[in-house]
C-alpha cells in the first residue's frame, strides 16, 4: 500500500468535520468503509472517499435515515445519483424557505416587542400607524362565560392558526380581535366580529387595516379585565369630540413569550379616526 496515497482515520475525520467515532460507527453498520483496512485494524481512507462521505453528511443534515442512505449505497448509478440530487434540492429549498420565514419573524417579533417597551399603559393618544394586513376569520360570539368562552375563542384560533401555518405564514403578534364599536358601548367587550392575525405591511389575499390616524391606548392585564380599558377610550372620545371609524383592534403586544404571566400581558387598542 503506497502510504502517501491515503489518509487515516483521524486525518480523514478532520478534513470532512467529523469525529473518528462518526466513521467508526459507519465502518460498523456497513454505511461507509475504508478503502484499506490492514490486519492491525488500521484504517485507510483515499481523497475520492471525501465526495461520497460529503453526500452522506449532506443527506444526514438533511434529516433522511441512515437505512435510507444505505439502501441508496446499495443501489448507486448515475441515474440513481440524478434522481437523489433533484429531490434533496428540493428539500434545501423547502429548508430555505422555512429558514427565511423563521428570520424575518424574528427580526419583526424583536420590533415589535422594542416598540411595546416604549409604549406607557393607561396612555390614551393619537397616533399615525402604516397599512398593515390582518388574517381574519369570523367569530361568533356565545353567552358562554368563563371556559366555554375561551374554549369557543381557542377553537377559531386554532383554526387560523392552521391556515397561516398552510400558507407559511407567521405573525409576529398575538391573536387579535376586531370589536364592533357598538359591542364596545355595550360593555360586551368579547364580542368579536373577527380574529385576526395581524401583519406589518401588505398581505395578498388578506384583510387591509388602513393607515392613518388611530385613537390608541395601552393596558397590562388579562383580557377579562378589559371593558373599563374601553369605557375610557371611548370618554375619550367623545369628551374631545374625536370622531370614530369602524371597528375597535385589539392587538397582543407581549404574550407570554415576553412575560411571565397574563397579568403581565400588554394589549393594545385602538380605532380609527377622521382627525
Amino acid at each position: 500500500m503506497n502510504r502517501e496515497r491515503y489518509l487515516t482515520t483521524g486525518e480523514f475525520a478532520k478534513i470532512a468535520g467529523v469525529t473518528k467515532h462518526t466513521l467508526f460507527h459507519y465502518d460498523k453498520i456497513g454505511l461507509f468503509r475504508p478503502e484499506v483496512t490492514l490486519e492491525n485494524g488500521y484504517r485507510y481512507y483515499s481523497l475520492t472517499q471525501l465526495d461520497e462521505f460529503d453526500v452522506i453528511f449532506m443527506l444526514r443534515e438533511l434529516d433522511m435515515p441512515l437505512n435510507e442512505i444505505s439502501a441508496y449505497l446499495a443501489r448507486r448509478s448515475p441515474g440513481a445519483l440524478a434522481e437523489l440530487l433533484h429531490e434533496e434540492d428540493r428539500l434545501i429549498g423547502e429548508r430555505l424557505r422555512r429558514l427565511r420565514t423563521m428570520r424575518q419573524w424574528v427580526r419583526q417579533k424583536a420590533a415589535v416587542v422594542e416598540r411595546a417597551r416604549a409604549l406607557e399603559p393607561g396612555t390614551i393618544a393619537l397616533s399615525s400607524s402604516p397599512e398593515r394586513s390582518m388574517l381574519c376569520t369570523p367569530f361568533t360570539p356565545t353567552d358562554a362565560t368563563g371556559k366555554q368562552a375561551a374554549a369557543a375563542f381557542s377553537q377559531t384560533a386554532s383554526q387560523l392558526y392552521r391556515e397561516a401555518d398552510r400558507r407559511q405564514l407567521k405573525s409576529p403578534y398575538g391573536f387579535g380581535g376586531l370589536l364592533p364599536q357598538a359591542e364596545a358601548l355595550a360593555g360586551r367587550c368579547d364580542a368579536y366580529s373577527h380574529i385576526y392575525l395581524l401583519f406589518d405591511g401588505l398581505l395578498p389575499g388578506a384583510r387591509p387595516r388602513p393607515a392613518g390616524r388611530y385613537l390608541t391606548t395601552c393596558y397590562q392585564g388579562r383580557f377579562e379585565d378589559l371593558p373599563p380599558v374601553y369605557r375610557r377610550i371611548l370618554d375619550y372620545a367623545q369628551e374631545n369630540s374625536v370622531p370614530l371609524i369602524g371597528c375597535f383592534y385589539e392587538d397582543l403586544l407581549l404574550d407570554g413569550l415576553a412575560v411571565p404571566g397574563e397579568s403581565q400581558f400588554l394589549i393594545q387598542i385602538s380605532i380609527q379616526t377622521t382627525l
